[in-house]
Order: C-alpha cells, then structure tokens, then sequence
C-alpha cells in the first residue's frame, strides 16, 4: 500500500489519497469477496464447472473488484484535492 496511483503535492494531500485508496482497496476486496462467492461461485457450481475454472473465477472477481475499489478511490481523492 506504499504505492498510489497519482501524486498530489503537499504531505497532508498525499496522506488523505493513500487514506482513501486504502479504504478503496479493502472495500473493492470486501465487495469482490462477497460477490464471487455469492454469485460467481453459486453459479458456476451449478453449472457444473471444474473446481479449477471456478477457483480462477473467484480469483479474477475479486482481483477486478480490488482494482476497481483503487481506482474509484484514487478518482475520488483528485477530485477532493481539487
């Protein structure tokens, strides 16, 4: 978490963003988490699908919801600076 997307000058600038993009990161990782179990993980038990293909579904849920939780976060902490 020492890495952030932007840079945006000033100590207590930089210090909100990595704020915020933490918070973003663990409730993307939440929110993926409780997605790919619920309902990628349901589903492709249902259809009957190898438990490789769903243990790489849940992985690749839950991966693009951290990403996306990061960049809503970094877009968030622009537009605060701003």
């Amino acid at each position: 978490m020492a890495q952030t997307l932007a840079r945006i000058p000033g100590l207590v600038a930089e210090r909100q963003q990595l704020r915020l993009e933490k918070i973003g990161v663990i409730a993307g990782f939440l929110l993926g988490l409780a997605l790919a179990v619920g309902l990628v993980g349901a589903g492709l038990a249902e259809l009957g699908v190898p438990a490789w293909l769903e243990f790489g579904a849940i992985a690749l849920t839950v991966a693009a919801t951290t990403r996306l939780g990061l960049s809503t976060a970094a877009a968030l902490a622009r537009k605060l600076a701003a």
